[in-house]
């Protein structure tokens, strides 16, 4: 759908000479990858846990890399460790792929779940406070 949003936006300036070009191969190559998403599921997800893998061992090695370059040393060794496990994840993920995408499933729920959770009790916290004024702030009519 994003790809659809992106479409009108870079045609239409065309007409005023504005540079469009990018965003109109942005949006080409969304609709491309959304059609390639709805064909092949399969090849997507994998392609989605090597990313992750790939980018948990990228950030894992830059971690480390500031962890051992760093003259800190409140928090220096949380900084590895941080680096190191980011690492054994990217490593597994490679190793293991399918079991890699179950488990991202489970934090994506996990992750839905809390949130959830922390958005309704923050509704019935902010109730509470239902017709309070509190200065430099505008009142919503909810």
């Amino acid at each position: 759908m994003e790809s659809l949003t992106l479409f009108w936006p870079s045609v239409a300036p065309a007409s005023t000479h504005e540079r469009w070009g990018l965003l109109l191969i942005n949006g080409l190559l969304g609709i491309v990858i959304g059609i390639a998403a709805a064909i092949w599921p399969g090849i997507t997800v994998l392609a989605f846990v090597f990313m992750v893998g790939a980018w948990a061992l990228l950030s894992g090695s830059l971690m480390l890399g500031a962890a051992l370059s760093l003259k800190i040393s409140p928090g220096h060794w949380f900084l590895v460790f941080g680096a190191l496990i980011s690492m054994v994840y990217g490593v597994l993920l490679f190793a293991s792929p399918l079991i890699g995408a179950l488990v991202l499933t489970w934090w994506v729920g996990a992750h839905a779940l809390v949130f959830g959770v922390t958005l309704i009790v923050l509704a019935f916290q902010l109730r509470k406070h239902r017709g309070e004024r509190f200065p430099g702030t505008i009142a919503a009519p909810i």
